[in-house]
């Protein structure tokens, strides 16, 4: 017998479908459990993180070979598909599971890795590509790790806020409300004695505090306070939080 542990990251705001998908368990796929291996079967949530555990019997190995030729996996894995975003062994490795049953170490495809960018790049013949999302642990990242230009669309799950606080990888090389941001002109953020200005908008850092003042569109008060905040790595939640609200008012 084997022991396994693993960790499951849900989508924001799940958490309740996925409760009740476990509650609902199929009964073929109960079957399936039990036939493969597993025993002492258990998951525990906690806010959007769950963390699971079973043991394998004869091994984790056997078990998982047994489950991935059982009809009902894929059927089972599909329904979960726009819940669960992203599945790690205790080790936090993205294909540890894979690994562990195959001994092979899974190639991912999937964004941020760069697979899926560089198939893109080769077939389009892209020169001078431009990746355009609404994710920056995704998208965005990336593009960074393909050498390519990104643009940032806040249509979806990155607030100004997030994109303000954004890690050195996960910023994008341009932002724009929505994808109409790709027929319009991107105005230049300048840049003088510590103050940046876009549009009608100045931003500046005062004592480890991000300031946001003037007015105009919101996204170019966004471009601005960026620029201010990725000078350094020490801006916060907190110290960005006034400036934040600031631009929110502008919509």
């Amino acid at each position: 017998m084997e022991r396994l542990c693993f960790f499951i990251e849900l989508e924001p705001g799940t958490e309740a479908e996925y409760d009740q998908r476990h509650h609902e368990l199929w009964p073929e796929m109960h079957e399936a459990l039990v036939a493969a291996g597993y025993t002492n079967y258990s998951i525990f949530r906690r806010g959007t993180t769950v963390v699971g555990y079973a043991e394998c019997v004869p091994d984790i190995a056997t078990v998982m070979e047994k489950m991935g030729a059982a009809e009902v996996t894929p059927r089972w894995n599909a329904s979960f598909a726009s819940v669960i975003k992203k599945l790690t062994d205790e080790d936090g490795n993205d294909g540890g599971l894979i690994a562990t049953a195959t001994g092979v170490r899974p190639l991912v495809a999937g964004k941020p890795e760069l697979p899926l960018q560089h198939e893109s790049i080769l077939r389009t013949g892209a020169k001078h590509p431009l990746v355009v999302g609404d994710r920056l642990d995704t998208d965005i990242e990336s593009a960074q790790r393909a050498d390519a230009d990104s643009l940032l669309v806040l249509t979806g799950v990155t607030s100004p806020a997030d994109a303000i606080l954004a890690p050195p990888l996960q910023r994008p090389t341009y932002l724009a409300e929505d994808l109409a941001g790709l027929l319009e002109p991107h105005p230049e953020v300048t840049s003088t004695g510590g103050t940046y200005r876009c549009g009608g908008w100045t931003a500046s850092r005062d004592g480890g505090q991000l300031k946001l003042a003037g007015g105009g569109a919101r996204i170019d008060g966004l471009r601005a306070l960026c620029a201010a905040a990725w000078t350094g790595d020490d801006i916060t939640a907190e110290s960005a939080r006034a400036a934040a609200q600031r631009l929110d008012a502008a919509r």
